[in-house]
């Protein structure tokens, strides 16, 4: 009974936060947020030399096997492959890396969804256009997995966490 009181009251009080403009820049903070110390803590736990030495290694790797497979080499091919499998054990290593950041991560995402998911009913954003599958009235679920994606390639950029492999001259 007081719990609901209390809902009650503080649902009364942020109310205006449930519809849009307020609603759609109140979920995309959220995702900033999230995407922030999400990548904060991979930064903190990968070793980001080692990440873009062998992104960039896996690259030349599937260059040269590539170029192997187009002069037909067997020798070539087959030396290629084999470099490949070592590059994927390698890369599969860091994967796990950063899969246990999201394990870490996982339930307090779990409880922040279910708050906004509980908080927001309705529509939380407009799209300037008719969106496939979506239309122009977005819900909390689709307007965060827009955000979300959005805001967690800025980030991931700005903190280093992927970027642009050169191509070879």
């Amino acid at each position: 009974m007081l719990e609901a009181a209390l809902s009650h009251l503080i649902m009364q009080e942020f109310n205006y936060l449930q519809r849009p403009p307020a609603s759609t820049l109140l979920i995309l903070l959220v995702s900033a947020l999230i995407s922030l110390v999400t990548a904060l803590a991979n930064r903190k736990v990968m070793n980001l030399e080692e990440y873009r030495r062998l992104t960039i290694q896996s690259h030349e790797v599937r260059r040269e096997l590539m170029e192997a497979m187009r002069s037909g080499s067997q020798r070539r091919i087959a030396k290629a492959q084999k470099q490949q499998q070592e590059m994927m054990k390698a890369q599969q290593k860091m994967m796990m890396d950063r899969m246990k950041i999201t394990l870490f991560f996982i339930i307090p995402f779990i409880l922040i969804w279910q708050a906004l998911v509980n908080f927001f009913k309705g529509v939380v954003a407009y799209m300037p256009f008719d969106a496939p599958f979506i239309g122009r009235e977005l819900t909390v679920t689709h307007w965060y997995i827009i955000c979300s994606i959005s805001t967690n390639i800025i980030i991931s950029r700005i903190l280093g966490l992927t970027f642009e492999v050169e191509p070879a001259s």
